[in-house]
């Protein structure tokens, strides 16, 4: 592979394929992205598909909201299978559930209708679940949930339908400069001359900021699902349900009853699933959906998250390095944000003036506050 491109991007998952979506829709003519296995194979592929718009703050809210509100936007263009099936945060402490209650009111000043659900109002309303250690259960029903590999087929299919060039299996290995700018992107079968490049690797995206001394605060964390034949008397469709404390939650899909339960500890970037955690998912999955019991397993996967320090993504330019952007670090909400970042690397790139303020996903912040999952 030989050439140039106005925007190199390194990393064919959704945050990079949204990216050149808005880049092409902006006028950029020249585009390649580069994919070390198949569009959406990373973490963008074992995602769940659940977007969660309950938050634990109005600033995290609101970046949310326009988040999925991207996804409305491809849902309109390209047809994906966007749909509402809301939410159910369950809360067993009774400093949890005020905790829980003391968010109903910025919801509300965004338009969220979020209900407070008490021990009997969850019988009533969810009667397959056990709820009698739960002090509150918290509701929405805007949360929407869409098909991971669908949704980034029928993006790669609109970009290369605008001219991007999408490179699956192609490794980078290098990024070279002048010591200032951005020259060409090395790869395992050539290389490709790149005005602009977007770090959008995702797992991968602190060692390839590496070659270049750009950090990337990212850890690559396992995460892990395990999937049981739909349970009698639980919705096709059902909310999605977790659980902060026990680190848990489960959704049903088309597939079955996916249960999504404990990290492996430390950093790894070996998708391969560990069954030794199966017996907390179905512990935690059986307390609450008593119906799950002797079910068989009929399926499991393993992806690799690209998780900040802070929970936040890092998305902006790269200091010191002029054409160098990152584009990454969603860690959980990779498939609910990554369009919305991609967008706004993209408005970076092609206005230099992105919607929204970048300030606090600079990829140079100050990161001090640790977070586990």
């Amino acid at each position: 592979m030989n050439g140039s491109a106005d925007v190199v991007i390194i990393g064919g998952g959704i945050v990079g394929i949204s990216a050149a979506y808005f880049l092409s829709e902006a006028g950029v003519r020249d585009i390649v992205v580069l994919e070390r296995a198949t569009v959406g194979a990373g973490a963008t592929g074992r995602a769940a598909g659940v977007m969660l718009v309950q938050s634990g703050s109005d600033a995290d809210l609101s970046f949310q909201l326009e988040a999925v509100a991207v996804h409305r936007r491809f849902h309109e263009e390209l047809g994906t299978d966007l749909r509402a099936t809301g939410s159910l945060l369950l809360w067993r402490s009774a400093g949890d559930a005020q905790a829980a209650r003391e968010r109903l009111g910025f919801h509300a000043d965004r338009g969220i209708i979020m209900e407070a659900l008490g021990p009997d109002d969850l019988r009533r309303e969810f009667p397959y679940l056990a709820a009698d250690d739960v002090a509150l259960g918290t509701y929405t029903g805007v949360d929407q949930w869409a098909t991971p590999l669908a949704t980034m087929q029928r993006l790669a299919d609109a970009v290369r339908g605008r001219g991007v060039v999408v490179r699956e299996g192609t490794r980078v290995v290098d990024v070279e400069t002048d010591g200032n700018r951005v020259q060409r992107v090395v790869t395992n079968d050539g290389g490709v001359a790149a005005g602009s490049v977007i770090n959008a690797a995702g797992a991968w995206a602190r060692d390839l900021g590496e070659l270049n001394g750009v950090r990337v605060a990212v850890s690559p964390r396992k995460r892990q699902a395990f999937i049981l034949e739909p349970p009698p008397g639980v919705p096709s469709d059902s909310a999605f349900i977790m659980e902060e404390a026990d680190d848990f939650y489960c959704k049903t899909r088309a597939e079955g009853l996916i249960m999504v339960c404990g990290q492996p500890p430390g950093e790894t970037l070996d998708d391969v699933v560990e069954w030794g955690y199966l017996d907390d998912a179905l512990s935690r999955t059986e307390r609450r959906i008593p119906a799950a019991r002797s079910m068989p397993i009929v399926g499991a996967w393993a992806g690799i998250r690209p998780v900040s320090p802070d929970g936040k993504p890092s998305l902006g330019p790269a200091p010191g390095l002029e054409g160098y952007y990152v584009a990454g670090g969603f860690g959980g909400q990779g498939f609910t944000q990554g369009p919305l970042g991609g967008r706004l690397v993209a408005e970076l790139i092609t206005t230099g003036r992105p919607s929204l303020d970048l300030a606090p996903f600079r990829p140079d912040r100050a990161v001090r506050s640790p977070r586990p999952r």
